[in-house]
């Protein structure tokens, strides 16, 4: 583990102790300003500790009052409860232990200035509440339940059955550093109040609420959740449902496909999102696995600089109520309402899939109003705002709304975007309300329906259309060739097409390119002026809330006829 954390630490630089959005967006956090060394340390010997064995406890009940380290062990039905002086630390080694309260947490820590639970090497420990008790206005209900701050480590297992509401909780601050959890929970099954900080680990959960939650909104620097490593595997709920081929299948999968939510439909009272941040979330490494009913990742900013994340939901796979960053790391979207989804989105990098029953990636009013049963921020159609930005990445939509949608502009600068899109009446491969620019990078988009657009639409790069004597395969690789026979970029649509456009720096007028999809040369030569803006059948690629581009003839011509929809 500790090899694991300096290689983390090693390309990580800053954080200051207000922890601001801007810092963790261009991946400036200094994880050691975070924790102290006796949050990560989980060696021990029996000299320096006191150990206890539980069956050798007579009461229900074992109380800790001073601080200091104690090994337990055994199986017990009974209670934990630490209560020392505020500035007093607690280590609990678990040692193999099966404890089961008859109330309340089978460890509660009501007072003191940490708890550190340590799991001993080679051994399995147990932790099951019993019926929840009240401590003043607080209903507390959880297998591990600390009233300051907590901290995990070491590389035993540990399994929490939160029967009444949580399975591992913390008033304050919560650091996972090592271990094998498992964890099953009524409500949320890691809760942190001010933060949650995980290192390493395998954490495994499975949760009626959120699955890992901080709360506290109401204090600047409190709030946030960030993972920098670790294996996460979390399921909300009874997960994001089966997917089904459906015409009109659900609110946005209009012309495509959707899923049945008669089983996972979302309970408005309760919240079930994967990981959720009350402020900031920051992924910086880690394999996370998460299939939800409500969004994967959630705060009011998300900021992914790496790891493998891979996400079925039944809403957002990512959503950001303000800013959501994406510098680096590889995402797999397989299921979701929208993919990727906040007031601004900015890709910096990473390599991106969404496959998605209505928006790919929607720049709009950012509030988390998308999701059962409808389109949700058409709420906030013809307002202005939100900017989708993309810099770089390998991103590859797949939407059954619009691939790329905003609120406000969309601007290309670098990277390579692939976007297969439906082309409905109110849908298309690229939608945006203010102004939309290409100056850098590839952009290859398929369809069905046609994707013919007014070029006066897109500036920077001119629309390129590369003509097709037969539908598109789904799933063939089509891969965009320079003059030198160098790949400039390459798109996988996971769905077949009848419309194929390119744009970009390197696709401009009298460019030499080939295309091609598998062993079939789609084309090769120079691109003619004939080739540019050659609108194809059907309805436009790109659409214009307030009428603009509107729909094709069939013949090439497009009619801006004020029909295209509004919102996104």
């Amino acid at each position: 583990m500790k090899k694991r954390l300096i290689a983390i630490l090693t390309s990580i630089c800053l954080i200051v102790s207000a922890f601001p959005f801007m810092a963790v967006a261009e991946g400036n956090v200094d994880l050691t300003s975070l924790y102290k060394a006796k949050d990560t340390e989980d060696t021990w010997s029996t000299a320096e500790t006191e150990v206890i064995h539980l069956e050798d406890v007579s009461s229900s009940e074992l109380l800790i009052t001073k601080k200091g380290d104690y090994v337990l062990s055994g199986t017990w039905t009974g209670q934990v409860v630490i209560e020392t002086g505020v500035e007093d630390k607690v280590r609990l080694i678990l040692n193999g232990v099966t404890i089961t309260s008859p109330e309340g947490p089978a460890i509660y820590e009501k007072q003191g200035d940490k708890l550190i639970i340590t799991l001993a090497e080679g051994t399995e420990n147990t932790l099951t509440d019993g019926a929840a008790v009240q401590d003043g206005d607080d209903t507390i209900g959880a297998a591990l339940y600390a009233e300051d701050d907590l901290s995990i480590n070491g590389t035993g297992s540990l399994i929490a059955h939160g029967t009444v509401k949580h399975g591992i909780q913390s008033k304050a601050d919560l650091i996972i550093a090592n271990g094998h959890i498992t964890v099953d929970s009524v409500n949320d099954g890691i809760r942190g109040r001010n933060s949650v900080l995980v290192l390493d680990g395998s954490i495994s959960v499975t949760a009626g609420g959120d699955g890992i939650v901080t709360t506290r909104e109401d204090k600047d620097g409190k709030g946030w959740l960030i993972i920098a490593g670790g294996n996460i595997e979390i399921q909300t709920g009874e997960g994001a449902g089966e997917v089904r081929v459906s015409a009109n299948s659900r609110g946005g999968g209009r012309g495509g496909w959707g899923w049945d939510n008669s089983v996972s439909s979302s309970n408005d009272d309760v919240s079930q999102k994967g990981i959720k941040a009350a402020t900031d979330l920051t992924v910086l490494d880690g394999t996370i696995t998460l299939n939800c009913v409500d969004d994967g990742l959630h705060g009011v900013n998300v900021t992914i600089s790496g790891g493998m994340i891979a996400i079925r939901t039944g809403d957002d796979g990512i959503h950001g109520d303000t800013e959501t960053v994406i510098n680096g790391g590889t995402i797999r979207i397989t299921q979701c309402y929208e993919g990727i989804e906040g007031t601004n989105v900015t890709i910096n990098g990473g390599e991106i899939q969404i496959i998605a029953s209505d928006d790919g990636i929607n720049a709009s009013g950012g509030n988390d109003a998308s999701g059962f049963g409808g389109r949700g921020n058409d709420r906030f159609s013809g307002s202005d705002g939100g900017m989708l930005t993309i810099h770089g990445g390998q991103i590859e939509v797949t939407a059954s709304g619009d691939g790329l949608d905003s609120n406000g502009s969309i601007s290309i600068t670098g990277g390579v975007t692939g976007v297969w899109a439906a082309t409905t009446k109110g849908e298309g491969a690229i939608d945006f309300n203010g102004t939309g620019t290409i100056s850098g990078g590839l952009v290859i988009i398929t369809s069905v329906n046609g994707v013919m657009e007014d070029t006066s639409r897109i500036s920077g790069s001119a629309l390129v259309s590369i003509p097709l004597s037969t539908t598109g395969t789904s799933g063939q690789t089509i891969t965009v060739l320079d003059g030198n026979g160098e790949t400039i970029g390459s798109f996988t649509p996971m769905q077949s097409y009848d419309s194929l456009l390119i744009a970009g720096e390197k696709v401009q007028e009298n460019d030499t390119i080939s295309v091609r999809t598998g062993d079939i040369s789609l084309f090769a030569g120079s691109i003619t002026a004939d080739m540019i803006g050659t609108p194809g059948s059907g309805y436009s690629g790109f659409g214009n809330r307030n009428g603009n581009g509107g729909f094709g003839d069939g013949n090439g011509n497009g009619r801006g006829n004020g029909r295209q929809r509004g919102g996104h």
